[in-house]
């Protein structure tokens, strides 16, 4: 698959309705992720058994989504900097606190974290084991 055709994957185990927020955002801009990126995505999964990792197009370095074994979208990896994981809504405000954001493009339950924030003296750079806290709450969210 080339980068400038739609994306068609969806139509089997990840067609949900929990998925369509970010679908409907995949579909439309078809974004790219940077491989120190998705390296930390996968970092933070390893705790984790079941998952399952969808890329669209290794070779030009599509975006990452990984899903439960039912298909349901927890975690991705999209761009320069958005680890974004889909947090349970009691969640929401520490993932907040920690710097993360509400990815506006998809919006509420997903909070998009930026690793790479150096320069930002009023942001704490978030660390691996915050990366996992994370993404274990949004797969434990993923299955209920």
């Amino acid at each position: 698959m080339s980068l400038t055709e739609p994306v068609k994957e969806f139509d089997g185990e990840l067609d949900r309705p929990e998925n369509q927020q970010m679908i409907d955002f995949l579909k439309q801009y078809q974004p790219s992720a940077h491989t120190d990126l998705v390296q930390l995505l996968v970092e933070s999964t390893k705790d984790l058994s079941g998952i399952k990792f969808y890329c669209p197009d290794t070779d030009n370095h599509a975006y990452y989504l990984v899903h439960t074994p039912n298909g349901v979208i927890f975690a991705a990896a999209i761009g320069m900097s958005a680890l974004m994981y889909r947090l349970p809504k009691q969640s929401m405000s520490g993932a907040l606190v920690k710097g993360g954001e509400i990815f506006k493009d998809i919006g509420e339950p997903w909070v998009s974290f930026n690793p790479f924030w150096p320069e930002d003296e009023k942001k704490v750079r978030l660390n691996i084991s915050e990366m996992k806290q994370w993404c274990k709450l949004a797969y434990h969210n993923a299955n209920t």
